[in-house]
């Protein structure tokens, strides 16, 4: 819509093909404000509604976006807790009022909890899967030391602390935020494939993931180094492959 006022609201329909369609939606203003995304897959990619592959993709590419994103997820949980609960509730109400008992009663109520089996039942919540702050974004004087190896961690998958890291800002002709890591340990593979090999630094937009990995981004040599580069002046409306191209980037 033009505006938040616009009384009309637009259906925006693409198949992947280069085009595109702008309709008023024949529904009417059904969501009063905000937008709402629908996709519908190919059969061959039915894989990408599992639930495991939908926090995997969530977190790879989003997991330092600022607002919040969720997966609903499947869960098992025990059926009976509450009821057992309120039966123990009673059952203390029943013996103050019933001060003797007579020992037959207490076992076949002890032969009941024994049969009695806990049974599941499964219930959908929603799950936050971008909790990972980009910390970078911060005043290095409020990042902690256990945040700055935390990150590493996450990052690296390194199970060692880093041996050094740097924290900086870049201004000039493109500006930037980065966090640079030294392994307390040099890669048992990082002669392997040498001259083939890309950099390790991940590239953000916006905190958006577009590289995992680049040629020209560090020196071949420095492929131990470890970290992130995140960017306002890059484009994000373009196919990472374009990004890549980017003047900005050479």
């Amino acid at each position: 819509s033009k505006c938040n006022d616009d009384p009309v609201q637009h259906v925006w329909e693409s198949s992947a093909d280069a085009s595109f369609t702008v309709v008023a939606d024949p529904r009417g203003n059904t969501l009063g404000r905000g937008s709402r995304v629908t996709l519908h897959l190919k059969e061959d990619a039915h894989d990408y509604l599992s639930e495991d592959k939908l926090k995997e993709a969530s977190k790879k590419y989003s997991q330092f976006i600022q607002f919040p994103i969720y997966v609903k997820v499947k869960k098992e949980v025990d059926a009976e807790a509450e009821e057992d609960d309120d039966d123990d509730d009673d059952k203390e109400d029943e013996e103050e009022k019933d001060d003797v008992e007579t020992k037959d009663d207490d076992d076949e109520e002890k032969e009941e909890k024994e049969e009695k089996k806990p049974t599941k039942k499964t219930v959908y919540e929603w799950e936050q899967v971008n909790t990972q702050k980009a910390i970078w974004l911060r005043a290095k004087e409020d990042v902690t030391e256990e945040e700055y190896t935390e990150f590493y961690k996450s990052i690296s998958k390194d199970y060692l602390d880093p041996l050094a890291y740097t924290h900086f800002n870049a201004e000039g002709e493109i500006e930037f935020k980065s966090i640079l890591y030294l392994p307390k340990k040099a890669p048992f593979d990082m002669m392997d494939n040498y001259w083939s090999k890309k950099s390790e630094v991940k590239l953000f937009v916006r905190r958006v993931l577009v590289a995992e990995k680049f040629d020209e981004l560090l020196p071949r040599y420095l492929n131990f180094v470890r970290g992130v580069v995140d960017s306002d002046d890059l484009p994000l409306n373009v196919s990472r492959e374009q990004l890549q191209q980017n003047k900005i980037m050479k």
